[in-house]
């Protein structure tokens, strides 16, 4: 019952990737079925009209009809390998973009579990449409019809003779039993190393990298990495091969003694002259060929059977990677209302996940509309962590952040997201267009891209590029597409914030690839343009704190201080410390110039 319904599960699956590749299943369960039986039959016919009747006419009409039943087969098997091939492929891309897609939406959280990791990798090599509908339904399809035939050939030759291939084929199913378990618990390992050679594989390849390998001469540690978990799958690898190797000779040696039998009974049949010379033909064939049918039909029932387990896997892995929320994010985004803080932590606690240590304690804090707060602390103090937590990147460890006065965990996460305009520090551009950088998902509008690109200072950018809003950045889809700087890149990244228009802004060290004269000028831009809207900005260097309402200043996972600019300068602590510590750097700065 169980397989049942994991082939169940496998034929929507697949059917959902893509229906051509039932089309070409059924041309090739026809082709493959129809195939042994021409070139059996017709071989026996003329055998026996060769050493019988020696008639030339049917030895013609034999050999036209057995050339013809090729030509066609040739032709069919041409026109099915093309159909085959097209969707296949399309399966293949289609399966793929599922997998990727599953990243795309997975919670961030999860993303850094590589325990998660090793399952999807584990499931998008063996829960595949193509792997399904040809590996296991067009093969156990097309060993049945063909078993059906041998069987009624072998049958008139003696009944017997059919028990004693299931009993061997019955040894078969043990040994591909055995076969099939021991490539099932090579999974594991096979995905762990899998996802650490892709890992090592993209960081020496990849230009994001290259620098940092060059300058930095990380070849000999990452060379090293790769011979490290090469080494440990090699040792992995041995033991999984030196099984099969020894489940492989005991299945070798008994299909000899099997063959060996049956090709002396059918030989001792044609010496006493009970069957003809067509007829030895005939049988061997069928000997031959049934026990092949059988024992596919059981590698294919083996595989069905370790095919409901990787499907256990991959609903354990949807499981995993994709909880269940629908019962708790019910809530609408809630109207902004009098007196209410737009954004609320309520003693909100934080640990990663399959860690100890707790980035953020206790942290309280309201922020009301149209306020600005700037976040300032030391590196490690929690101020990314508190972002990713507004976000919803990750959820709290204990208690409770209010979208006026709404538990955000409880809102329907596409349209929280709506309210956030965000800026992250390690920001990515994509490889399309400049306009869909800037627009992404959203509907284009003009006014609005135009308005969004003179707010990032992009415009005389934007007129230098060969094809306006449609030049491609980068070279991954485009060979015409151009580079941008660090700092170019950065303000795409906040023209793309500035165009979703939401009324939450946050910029999470906006101005790292900027000079310390750009920096402040950036941010006395952003106030203009944030005016009204809530903002939250991050940033080590203190140019932001002047434009700001509030500052909090994080310490060791908590808020030490929270004030503004003057009344922080007055207490004469850590904020105040940073502050006259970088002011002294900018004159420093100012006087080398």
């Amino acid at each position: 019952m169980k397989t049942f319904r994991s082939v169940l599960f496998m034929f929507r699956y697949s059917w959902r990737v893509s229906k051509k590749i039932f089309v070409a299943a059924a041309m090739r369960i026809i082709l493959n079925s129809a195939e042994p039986f021409i070139y059996l039959i017709f071989p026996s016919m003329i055998i026996d009209e060769l050493t019988g009747g020696r008639s030339w006419n049917r030895i013609l009409m034999y050999i036209g009809l057995f050339a013809a039943s090729v030509a066609v087969l040739r032709v069919i098997g041409l026109v099915c390998r093309v159909f085959s091939s097209t969707a296949i492929n399309g399966s293949d891309v289609r399966n793929a973009c599922l997998y990727a897609r599953h990243f795309a939406i997975m919670p961030y959280y999860n993303l850094e579990d590589e325990k998660i990791r090793d399952m999807q990798q584990k499931v998008s090599q063996n829960v595949r449409a193509n792997g399904f509908v040809f590996d296991y339904m067009t093969g156990i399809v097309t060993e049945f019809v063909k078993l059906a035939g041998f069987a009624y050939i072998i049958t008139t030759l003696n009944p017997l003779v059919l028990l004693f291939i299931i009993f061997f084929t019955a040894l078969d199913l043990i040994t591909d039993n055995a076969v099939k378990k021991n490539e099932y618990n090579f999974q594991p390992v096979l995905a762990n190393s899998t996802r650490k050679f892709n890992y090592l594989f993209d960081t020496m390849t990849n230009f994001e990298y290259a620098k940092e390998v060059r300058v930095n001469q990380a070849k000999k540690l990452l060379s090293g990495k790769f011979d490290e978990v090469l080494r440990s799958f090699i040792k992995n690898n041995k033991k999984y091969l030196g099984k099969g190797m020894r489940i492989g000779i005991l299945s070798r040696c008994l299909s000899l003694v099997k063959m060996a039998l049956l090709y002396g009974y059918v030989a001792i049949r044609a010496i006493s002259g009970t069957i003809s010379a067509g007829g030895f033909n005939l049988y061997i064939g069928a000997v031959y060929n049934i026990s092949d049918s059988l024992s596919g039909v059981v590698r294919s029932a083996v595989g069905l059977r370790y095919l409901s387990k990787y499907v256990d896997d991959y609903h354990n892995y949807i499981e995993a990677a994709f909880p269940d929320v629908s019962e708790k994010e019910v809530a609408e985004v809630p109207p902004e209302r009098e007196g209410v803080p737009v954004l609320e932590f309520d003693n909100v606690c934080f640990t990663y996940p399959n860690t100890e240590r707790q980035i953020l304690n206790n942290i309280s804090v309201k922020i009301r509309k149209g306020e600005k707060l700037s976040v300032v602390g030391m590196n490690g103090a929690g101020k990314t962590t508190f972002i990713k937590l507004i976000c919803r990147l990750y959820e709290p460890t204990s208690g409770t952040i209010k979208l006026n006065g709404v538990d955000i965990s409880t809102i329907k996460r596409e349209e929280y997201s709506k309210q956030l305009s965000v800026v992250f520090q390690d920001f990515k551009i994509f490889s399309f267009s400049f306009a869909d950088n800037v627009v992404l998902n959203l509907p284009y509008d003009e006014e609005k891209f135009k308005k969004s690109t003179e707010d990032a200072d992009l415009v005389s950018r934007l007129e230098s590029l060969p094809m306006g809003k449609d030049t491609s950045i980068y070279k991954d889809f485009d060979e015409n597409g151009v580079e941008l700087s660090g700092g170019e890149g950065q303000k795409l990244a906040t023209a793309r914030a500035y165009y979703k228009d939401a009324p939450l802004v946050i910029l999470d060290e906006p101005t790292a690839a900027l000079d310390a004269m750009a920096e402040s000028e950036v941010y006395r831009k952003f106030g203009e343009i944030t005016a009204g809207k809530t903002a939250i900005f991050i940033s080590h260097r203190l140019a932001s704190t002047r434009f700001c309402d509030r500052i909090a200043v994080f310490d060791g996972g908590t808020i030490s201080e929270y004030g503004s600019h003057d009344e922080l300068m007055a207490l004469g602590k850590l904020y105040a410390e940073m502050y006259a510590e970088q002011a002294k750097y900018y004159v420093e700065e100012r006087s080398n110039a």
